[in-house]
């Protein structure tokens, strides 16, 4: 009767010390240094904004990944550098295009390969007439550390205007 007790006891301490085994770890601490990825996209949207500026296609295509997406508003999706090239050609070709765009919440992930820019963008041009035209909306471009790169994968945008009311 005193050894079962005994193996009891024993059996009792491997499952009390297992199940104390078994408490979660504490969080871990982020590794990506966020600082350095803030002072990244606020180069890479001043580049992009001088580049746009400049009329410089081959520089904002080359911001973007070889399978990057581009998902304008009320436009059909630009997947790839030909179609990306293609959809900037367009906005290029608006005389006086201006674009401004001001990143207002980025999220950094914790391994520091990725960021979410969440922003808003003024941009101004010309009506067929002549006349300025000003839109202000929003966008979300997401870059990604490609060969130790910071380049545009996914980048959506749409006005905080109405959408127009088709003709009659």
């Amino acid at each position: 009767m005193r050894l079962s007790a005994r193996i009891v006891l024993a059996l009792l301490a491997v499952v009390i010390l297992g199940a104390a085994g078994c408490q979660s770890a504490p969080p871990k601490a982020p590794t990506a240094d966020t600082g350095a990825m803030t002072a990244a996209l606020d180069s890479l949207n001043q580049a992009f904004a001088a580049a746009v500026a400049a009329r410089d296609t081959d520089k904002v295509v080359g911001m973007y990944a070889a399978d990057a997406h581009i998902l304008p508003a009320n436009a059909p999706r630009a997947d790839g550098p030909d179609a990306i090239r293609a959809l900037w050609k367009g906005f290029m070709a608006m005389p006086g295009m201006e674009l401004v765009p001001t990143s207002n919440a980025p999220i950094m992930t914790e391994a520091g390969d990725m960021i979410i820019d969440i922003g808003s963008y003024t941009m101004k041009m010309m009506d067929a007439k002549g006349k300025p035209m000003q839109d202000v909306g929003k966008y979300v471009t997401i870059f990604k550390k490609v060969g130790g790169e910071w380049k545009i994968v996914v980048d959506t945008f749409n006005s905080d205007a109405p959408a127009p009311m088709p003709a009659k």
